[in-house]
């Protein structure tokens, strides 16, 4: 792939991330009735509006992509797939609400589980093999995730506080990878008088 399609590509996975948060706070938005401090993200894409978060998950599946196109390095360009086609399949699997007991998952409310943990667990591994100056930030993520679990209910702000750090350093990589991969001008050639 040329620079000036890696240049596209990590122009593509800012704008999906940033849409996808967007679209997030749409899904807000339109379902007032979901408690945001107790209910996951996913909880979102049940019912009529559902489509809002479905939409959000694909912008995100899409920025995963895209990024993955644009960062150097074999392994992170795999994680970055996985981590695509799990989020891919966190808006196409619809979730079960998240009262329904582990042991009665539905088998789209399991696809939904595994495909979303696959993306999860794996963004912040992506993220170390990338490089780049922020790429411990996913990590520190899913650490504070962790932390804060323990603290607050683990549904609900938590995860959305970890979903934020990966959308900047989704931003923040593909910003890098841009200006890095920005052409240069040689000089004008001075005439002679």
């Amino acid at each position: 792939m040329n620079d000036s399609s890696r240049r596209a590509a990590g122009r593509l996975a800012a704008a999906a991330i940033v849409t996808y948060q967007l679209l997030l706070v749409a899904a807000v938005v339109a379902r007032p009735d979901i408690d945001v401090t107790h209910k996951p993200v996913s909880e979102y894409a049940i019912g009529r509006p559902g489509w809002i978060a479905v939409a959000a998950f694909l912008a995100c599946a899409l920025s995963y992509a895209a990024l993955a196109a644009a960062v150097p390095g074999r392994t992170a360009r795999v994680l970055l797939v996985i981590c695509a086609a799990g989020t891919a399949g966190v808006g196409v699997f619809v979730a079960d609400p998240v009262s329904t007991p582990l042991d009665r998952l539905s088998t789209i409310g399991t696809l939904h589980v595994i495909a979303g943990l696959s993306a999860l667990l794996l963004l912040p591994f992506a993220a170390l093999f990338a490089g780049g100056r922020r790429r411990w930030l996913p990590l520190a993520g899913l650490l504070g995730h962790y932390a804060l679990s323990v603290v607050i209910p683990p549904e609900g702000w938590p995860p959305r506080l970890l979903f934020l750090t990966y959308a900047i350093w989704v931003v923040l990589t593909a910003q890098h990878i841009v200006q890095q991969l920005r052409p240069t001008v040689p000089p004008r050639q001075q005439r002679a008088t």
